[in-house]
């Protein structure tokens, strides 16, 4: 938003947004005839209705419609189900908005972007993920559920490489989030796609003309986006996607299940050449309310880990392979890390025994008889 238009064009949806980064919410919700919500420190907090009364259908639809004019899309959201679009309010954040019909109302949605790209410090990443940011080409899957942070870590990581290195990188992006200066030594060019490309597919295969380093390749979700990935990463890019899963072996099996039978064995081959690390995260509420920390479970690609890849019977053996190797190569289980937050008394052990992939053997670990 112009600051000339902004005084002009200011609605309460701009009220409700700017309140958002001021309590440091991660979320707003937005419904018809319901109170509003924030969600701060992973938990939904309702605004009285004394305060804010719930809104009529035409205050919500009002909200959409201010939001797609300021950013000058023309789009008649009686006749959508659904709908995706980044907005901005200069100079505090950006905003990740989405639109829905629920009972033949309407109901927003929006993620807040922080202005500013968090550094690892600020998210308290460990150091293994500098050393997988210095990886020249190959693959790097980010993954985790909806709301787990995959962009935030994503952002920072390009972030970290753009400050350091004279690079091109290249995003596919749907809604763009984070906006990446112009005076480091790297240069992003972000595409959003249904803006500036028509899908994910023909971003991948124009990227491969655009003289990139690096390749964010937005979500591996199907084949055609999985093959263009592997393709670019086999010919000496750096390429990076996010994956909705929540263990570095579901991750691969997301990949995996996009190809039938016949492929598997070659799929499985690519992978165990060209995977450099999977990264999931799952963000967990830090005790006394202060906020979340992402768990991670890291998996860097080493030797004896592309033997496990090759081998699907073999797959089980990944996680104690990840812990074994942790002082080594920096790779950690959830579980794994999970452990060191409870025993820092960063977390509740409850939190992190919910949390947990194996939970009696976690709290085993941790000598409970829970």
């Amino acid at each position: 938003m112009s600051s000339s238009n902004k005084a002009d064009k200011w609605h309460l949806i701009d009220d409700l947004l700017l309140a958002c980064t001021r309590h440091k919410a991660s979320d707003l919700l937005v419904r018809t005839g319901d109170r509003i919500r924030m969600r701060i420190a992973g938990a939904w907090i309702s605004i009285s209705p004394d305060k804010i009364p719930p809104p009529s259908r035409k205050l919500v639809k009002e909200m959409i419609i201010h939001m797609l004019d300021v950013s000058f899309l023309k789009i008649d959201i009686e006749k959508r189900n659904n709908l995706d679009y980044q907005y901005s309010l200069e100079d505090v954040a950006h905003f990740r908005i989405h639109v829905m019909r629920t009972n033949n109302n309407f109901g927003i949605v929006a993620r807040v972007i922080p202005k500013d790209i968090p550094t690892f410090e600020a998210l308290r990443l460990p150091p293994v993920i500098n050393e997988i940011c210095e990886a020249r080409n190959g693959l790097i899957l980010i993954a985790g559920a909806t709301g787990s942070g995959k962009s935030t870590t994503m952002a920072a990581m390009l972030q970290y490489i753009i400050v350091r290195k004279p690079v091109h990188v290249v995003t596919l992006e749907d809604p763009m989030e984070f906006r990446y200066g112009t005076t480091h030594k790297g240069t992003v060019s972000q595409r959003q796609v249904g803006v500036d490309v028509a899908t994910y597919t023909q971003g991948l295969m124009d990227a491969l003309r655009e003289a990139p380093d690096i390749i964010v390749a937005g979500e591996a979700r199907d084949r055609e986006v999985i093959q263009l990935a592997l393709q670019a990463a086999e010919t000496g890019h750096l390429v990076m996607a996010t994956v909705h899963a929540t263990t570095a072996i579901g991750t691969m099996q997301r990949l995996m299940a996009a190809f039938g039978g016949e492929e598997q064995d070659a799929i499985r081959e690519r992978l165990s050449e060209n995977l450099r690390a999977v990264v999931v995260q799952k963000l967990i509420p830090l005790k006394g309310g202060k906020g979340r920390i992402a768990a991670q479970e890291i998996m860097v690609v080493n030797s004896v880990i592309r033997h496990f890849i090759l081998d699907p019977d073999r797959w089980s053996e990944i996680p104690k392979a990840m812990e074994n190797g942790h002082s080594l190569y920096g790779s950690q289980t959830f579980d794994h890390h999970l452990q060191r937050l409870v025993e820092n008394d960063e977390i509740d052990y409850e939190e992190g025994k919910a949390a947990a992939v194996f939970k009696e053997d976690f709290a085993m670990r941790l000598g409970r008889e829970d």
